[in-house]
């Protein structure tokens, strides 16, 4: 076999084979078209790991083997996989990442949001029933139109869960940091 003085950037060490782990590493990351070089020789030996790995793949047509002949060294091959479209337990799934979308709050909101959430919160603590729109508003110090909107933001900021329930009040306020919830009306 004949040695070269200089490697081509797209040759493998001449007489060289890579490894089953270095092919496996290859194959999480490789997309489909992708190639890859797992040895530069006259020919493969018959026990290289290497190379059976590679038949194992192709016979599972995970790859298509190639080997032309080396550019620097017409004597060697360049033997060469490339990845196929067909999908490998090895290949890592690409999932989207989920995000939770993000609440702004306006400086008003926060502070109907300030007077209301410890109202609400201590009538939760006691599981006593949920107060009106009215009786939040007087408890709270805040315009009864207020209210509406108030509850609408802290379910949007995710502090609160408002539940249907019925009369007089029609709701049951379920405050997600503490778990508590307010009661029935009787």
């Amino acid at each position: 076999m004949a040695t070269l003085p200089a490697i081509h950037a797209m040759d493998e060490a001449p007489g060289v084979v890579a490894s089953v782990e270095r092919i496996d590493a290859w194959m999480r990351i490789a997309k489909a078209g992708d190639t890859f070089l797992y040895a530069t020789r006259a020919a493969l030996p018959v026990r290289s790991a290497g190379a059976k790995r590679m038949y194992e793949l192709a016979t599972r047509e995970l790859v298509c083997l190639t080997r032309p002949r080396s550019k620097l060294d017409p004597t060697v091959f360049n033997y060469t996989a490339t990845r196929t479209s067909k999908a490998s337990p090895l290949t890592k799934p690409e999932r989207p990442v989920l995000r939770a979308p993000i609440a702004t709050v306006l400086e008003q909101e926060a502070a109907v949001i300030d007077a209301l959430l410890p109202v609400v919160s201590r009538f939760a603590s006691a599981a006593r029933p949920c107060p009106t729109d009215r009786q939040l508003a007087e408890r709270a110090g805040i315009a009864r139109e207020a209210v509406a909107p108030g509850l609408a933001a802290m379910v949007e900021a995710n502090l609160i869960r408002i539940v249907g329930a019925p009369a007089p009040t029609n709701r049951r306020i379920y405050i997600i940091a503490t778990g508590a919830m307010t009661g029935f009306a009787k």
